[in-house]
């Protein structure tokens, strides 16, 4: 199945907030957050949660990576539920220390508020961010117990960011893989979304197939189930590959003109697409990397 919507997707696992920014939530003994999504979305999030626990508080915040619309909220999180543990990487803590990247995430948060707001979409939590402390730092395959028989274990899985972690948690097949997967654009058309290494990208989307997931949750839009899981996971390596020939022929035709390339791409890709969709700065950010990264990988193998 596709799921599209909020709400509950399976025993004790939901969509909380906006499934174009979601935080997902598993329910046990220590229920658990995974990822922070919009500031904007705070308040949302925080009702959605309060409604699936009961008034019980969530244990932990699993972070996948450092981007904004995946902490936006963690701060805030914090001080709803002071006992709540942040968990993420050790490069994502890092990151989260440095004052020009909390600089960059405010200012695309606030991209994200003024959206939110043409949309007409209230509440709106509008404080911007002082700090996000991950107070747990994870190592890849690392496992953290949930309760009885239920752990959550972390997969380094780069490619979208260095700093990235995907989360399997075993017993209920529940995969929160976010950007590692791709984004489908909730047309059926999935993004590929490396931004440091295209290769090692690929290689984090084929580990991620092999573990056979029941339920999979990208980073947006859509949370896939069954049948549907494989059939995703397949679509994404070919929407790589395709990403791959596309950007290789505008760079071999623009002469390596980067900037034309990113015009092109940004035709294809973002123009046609209807709001909600990642904010045009942020996806210029991203597309920047991707076209980067391939014209050094060409560079690369024409110098082999």
């Amino acid at each position: 199945m596709r799921f599209q919507d909020t709400g509950k997707i399976a025993e004790d696992f939901y969509i909380i907030g906006h499934p174009g920014v979601p935080v997902y939530l598993l329910d046990g003994p220590k229920p658990a957050l995974f990822d922070a999504g919009f500031t904007a979305l705070a308040k949302q999030y925080e009702k959605g949660i309060k409604e699936s626990l009961g008034g019980r508080a969530p244990a932990y915040l699993f972070l996948t990576h450092s981007h904004f619309d995946h902490v936006g909220s963690a701060a805030y999180f914090k001080k709803v539920w002071p006992e709540l543990q942040i968990v993420g990487s050790e490069k994502c803590r890092d990151i989260l220390t440095r004052p020009g990247a909390l600089q960059l995430i405010n200012e695309l948060n606030r991209i994200g508020i003024e959206n939110m707001q043409s949309a007409d979409i209230h509440p709106i939590h509008e404080d911007p961010i002082d700090h996000i402390d991950v107070e747990v730092v994870i190592v890849p395959d690392q496992t953290i117990e949930l309760g009885p028989s239920l752990f959550v274990t972390a997969l380094a899985t780069p490619g979208h960011t260095w700093d990235f972690m995907s989360y399997w948690i075993p017993e209920v097949k529940i995969l929160i893989a976010s950007e590692a997967a791709g984004c489908d654009d909730g047309t059926g058309v999935i993004q590929t979304e490396f931004l440091i290494d295209y290769d090692v990208y690929v290689d984090s989307l084929k580990r991620l197939a092999d573990l056979n997931a029941q339920i999979l949750c990208p980073g947006h839009k859509i949370v896939l189930t069954g049948s549907d899981v494989r059939t995703y996971m397949a679509a994404s390596l070919e929407s790589a590959r395709d990403y791959l020939d596309m950007v290789e022929a505008f760079l071999t035709e623009e002469k390596g003109d980067l900037k034309k390339v990113i015009q092109r791409v940004k035709a294809v890709e973002w123009d046609p697409k209807p709001w909600p969709k990642q904010p045009e700065q942020a996806y210029l950010l991203n597309s920047k990397e991707r076209v980067e990264k391939i014209w050094e990988r060409m560079q690369k193998k024409s110098s082999n």
